[in-house]
Parts: C-alpha cells; sequence; structure tokens
C-alpha cells in the first residue's frame, strides 16, 4: 500500500460512502487499504478516528472542487458540469451518487463525538465552498445579486443534497439531468427580498 495519504483517505472514503460507518469494520478497512493490524492502528487508532479524518477530506475535496469552478471562465457551464459528474455517476459507483455526509448524518447516534462534530464542521466547509461559487456567479452578473451570497449558496446546497438522493433513486438519468438543468434556470432566476 502506497503511503501517499490522499491514496489512503480515497480508498477509506470510498469504503465508507459504500458501504456507511456501522456496516464497515476495520477488517474492511484493512483489506480495502491494504494494511496489516499493526500498521493500520498505528496510523488510525480506531474507526471513529478514521472516518473522522474521511469526513474531513470529503468535504476539502467538495469544497476544493466548488473552489476551482469558481475560477473558470465560463461559470454557469462549469457549475451545470459539476452537477452532472457528481449526480450521474456510473452504474458500478451507483452509491456516490448520495451524500456521504448525508448518509453519515443518518447514523449520527452510533458515531462519536469527534465524529459528530467533524460531520458538522464538514457541512459547513462544503457551505463554504458554495458561498465561493456563488461569489465568482454574482460577481460576473450571471445570478442576483439582491439576495447575499450566502443565502443563495445554502439554497444551492440543499438542492445539491436532495439531487444526490434522487439521483440514487432514480431509474433514468434523463429526470435528473431536467432537474439539473431546472436547477440551473432557478439560480439564474429572480430571488425573493429578504425581510
Amino acid at each position: 500500500m502506497s503511503d501517499q495519504p490522499n491514496e489512503v483517505l480515497d480508498k477509506a472514503t470510498e469504503l465508507f460512502w459504500e458501504k456507511g460507518y456501522q456496516a464497515t469494520s476495520m477488517r474492511d478497512v484493512q483489506k480495502k487499504l491494504d494494511m496489516r493490524p499493526g500498521s493500520l492502528y498505528a496510523r488510525f487508532p480506531g474507526k471513529s478516528a478514521l472516518f473522522v479524518q474521511v469526513i474531513q477530506h470529503y468535504a476539502s475535496q467538495l469544497r476544493r472542487r466548488l473552489e476551482n469552478i469558481s475560477n473558470q471562465t465560463e461559470l454557469l457551464s462549469a457549475t451545470h458540469a459539476f452537477f452532472s459528474e457528481e449526480l450521474l455517476r456510473p452504474g458500478s459507483k451507483r452509491y456516490q451518487r448520495q451524500c456521504l455526509l448525508i448518509n453519515a448524518m443518518a447514523e449520527r447516534s452510533k458515531l462519536g463525538v469527534d465524529a459528530t462534530k467533524a460531520l458538522d464542521e464538514a457541512l459547513t466547509e462544503i457551505e463554504k465552498g458554495f458561498t465561493t461559487l456563488v461569489t465568482a456567479l454574482q460577481n460576473k452578473k450571471q445570478i442576483s445579486t439582491a439576495v447575499p451570497a450566502m443565502v443563495i449558496a445554502t439554497w444551492l446546497q440543499t438542492q445539491f443534497i436532495g439531487l444526490r438522493h434522487s439521483a440514487y433513486r432514480a431509474s433514468n438519468d434523463e429526470a435528473i439531468n431536467y432537474f439539473i438543468d431546472k436547477l440551473m434556470l432557478d439560480l439564474q432566476g429572480q430571488w425573493p427580498a429578504i425581510l
């Protein structure tokens, strides 16, 4: 097994994403990461500690992607492409259409204090990525500037989470493409005044 931290966390993320926190054993982790128990426990004191790192890794990757989109010339096209790439994963990776963090929220009562805290922080981290993207869209006058970026970012993250669930359950991708198109129209449309 490579000692590259991101490679290790990528594999662990994939495992927890596919199986969930409760269903993943340290033996599963050991097998997926191709590590002996001594090496595994030297690096990660336990499943909860590893899961905290997985949550942080997942959130930072998603935030980085959103921030990279913010630097694109064609922001609206890049935003549409982001939603398509995230929501329309191939059949072999269908479980990745769901949000790892929302799946973990369903298991919240089984998580330790550190993992629960990391989960809340990760959702905030991703919202910051959406805020960066929305700010860039507003700066280019591609969406309304009458509403604070944070409000639109919260709405966009909410849509993203909901669409991930729909994409996982969908029997055809045309419906998801339709919803992505609708999302993009709504994003560019009028926003009610903030009270």
